[in-house]
C-alpha cells in the first residue's frame, strides 16, 4: 500500500482494477514467502543444516576450482616461448632490426594479462548465470517440498511421541506457583538484609566515632587528619589507649593492673564529672513524690496482682484461713487470724445481742428467785 500511494503521487491515479490485481498478487507472493520459510525450516530440522548452506559450499567449490583453473592457464602461458603465443612477426622484426626498442617478451606478458583477465570475467559470468539457474531448480525439485505432502511428513526423531501424555517432572501450576512465591520470598528477603546491612554499618560507623576510631584498612587523607585531630576528645577514645599495658606481662599482673588503672583514671573522672552534670536534668519530679511504688516493675506488679487475687478467691470462695505468708491454718494458733472490717463487727454484735436477749427472757421465766441485777 505504501508502495502504491508512492506511485500515486508521482502519476496519475491507478483504476480499482488494476489495484485490486496488485494487492492480490501481494498477498500470494507473501503466503508463498510464509510456505518458503515453513519448507527451509522443515528442511533444516531434517538435514541438520540449511540448505542453502549446500549451495554456498557448491558455489565456493567451483570457485576455487575456477581459480586453479585460471593460474594453472596463466602458468602455462608465461612458460610458453613467444613464437607460440603468435609473436613471430615481432621476433623477425627484431632479427632484422636489432637497434629497434621492441621488446618482446614484455609484450607477450601483457598480453597474457589480459587474456587471462579477459577469460576470467568470461568464465565467472558464466559460471553465475549457470548456477542461478543450478540454485532455482535444486530449492524447487530437489530441496523443495510440495503442497499437498507439507502436512503428512513426519520427521525420524518424532517417531514415538506422544504429545498428550503428562511426564511425571513436567511443571505444574502448583509448581510454578510455589517457585515463584519462593523466589518473592528470596528477594524480600534480600531486601532485608541489604536494609540490614546499611544499618549494622551505619551503627558501626558511629561506634567508631565514639571510640575515635577508623575502619581497618582505609588510608588517611588531609581532611581525615583534620578530622581525627577534632575526634581527640570522643568519650570512649581511652580504649584505644593502652599505654604500658603492653609492656607487661603474667609475671608482673601487680604492675600490669596498677598501670591499667592509672590509665582509666581521667576517664573516668571526665565521666564522673558529665553525670553529675547531667542528672538534675534527668531526674522528675512527680516520680519522687510518689515513693518507692513507682519504681516497681510490671513483672513485680503483675505477680503481687496474682498473689492478691489467688489470697482474695481461697479465702472468700474456698474458705480457707490462710496465715501472713499464705500458709492454711488447721484450727490450731498459728499467728493472728484475718482482720474483720467495722461493719462486719457491728453486724456480729447485732446477731449476738439478738440471740442473747431472747436467752436471757427464758431463763428469767424458769428462775423466778433471781437476783435482779439491774
Amino acid at each position: 500500500l505504501t508502495f502504491v500511494a508512492s506511485v500515486a503521487s508521482f502519476g496519475p491515479p491507478m483504476q480499482p482494477t488494476r489495484l485490486r490485481s496488485f494487492q492480490q498478487t501481494h498477498q500470494q507472493s507473501a503466503i508463498m514467502a510464509q510456505r518458503n520459510i515453513i519448507d527451509v525450516e522443515l528442511l533444516t530440522e531434517h538435514l541438520g543444516y540449511a540448505p542453502i548452506s549446500l549451495l554456498d559450499s557448491i558455489i565456493n567449490n567451483v570457485n576455487a576450482v575456477a581459480d586453479k583453473t585460471l593460474d594453472r592457464v596463466e602458468q602455462g602461458l608465461s612458460k610458453a616461448p613467444p613464437k607460440a603465443l603468435g609473436f613471430e612477426k615481432a621476433l623477425k622484426q627484431k632479427k632484422s632490426h636489432p637497434d629497434a626498442s621492441v621488446n618482446v617478451e614484455e609484450k607477450a606478458k601483457l598480453e597474457i594479462i589480459d587474456g587471462v583477465h579477459k577469460l576470467e570475467t568470461l568464465l565467472c559470468a558464466a559460471i553465475d548465470k549457470n548456477f542461478d539457474k543450478y540454485e532455482l531448480y535444486v530449492m524447487q525439485n530437489i530441496l523443495g517440498i510440495q503442497p499437498n505432502h507439507r502436512n503428512w511428513m513426519r520427521l525420524a526423531h518424532y517417531h514415538g511421541l506422544e504429545f498428550n501424555v503428562v511426564h511425571e517432572d513436567a511443571p505444574t501450576r502448583e509448581s510454578v506457583d510455589a517457585l515463584r512465591r519462593k523466589l518473592q520470598a528470596s528477594q524480600r528477603l534480600n531486601v532485608m538484609l541489604h536494609a540490614e546491612q546499611a544499618k549494622n554499618a551505619a551503627l558501626l560507623a558511629k561506634l567508631r566515632g565514639v571510640i575515635g576510631g577508623k575502619p581497618a584498612g582505609s588510608r588517611a587523607s588531609l581532611g581525615e587528619v583534620k578530622i581525627e585531630g577534632a575526634d581527640d576528645r570522643a568519650p570512649f577514645q581511652f580504649l584505644q589507649e593502652k599505654g604500658d599495658l603492653t609492656e607487661g606481662d603474667f609475671k608482673t599482673p601487680l604492675t600490669t593492673t596498677t598501670a591499667f588503672n592509672m590509665s582509666q583514671l581521667q576517664a573516668l573522672r571526665a565521666l564522673s564529672t558529665s553525670l553529675r552534670n547531667i542528672m538534675p536534668d534527668l531526674k522528675d519530679p512527680s516520680n519522687v513524690e510518689d515513693g518507692p511504688e513507682k519504681n516497681k516493675s510490671w513483672r513485680r506488679e503483675r505477680m503481687e496482682y496474682v498473689e492478691s487475687a489467688t489470697r482474695k478467691h481461697l479465702e472468700q470462695v474456698r474458705g480457707l484461713e490462710l496465715g501472713k505468708d499464705g500458709e492454711v491454718r488447721d484450727g490450731e494458733w498459728q499467728g493472728e487470724g484475718r482482720k474483720f472490717a467495722m461493719s462486719e463487727v457491728e453486724g456480729l454484735e447485732r446477731v449476738v445481742s439478738a440471740l442473747g436477749g431472747g436467752s436471757e427472757e427464758s431463763a428469767e421465766q424458769n428462775d423466778p428467785d433471781a437476783m435482779d441485777e439491774s
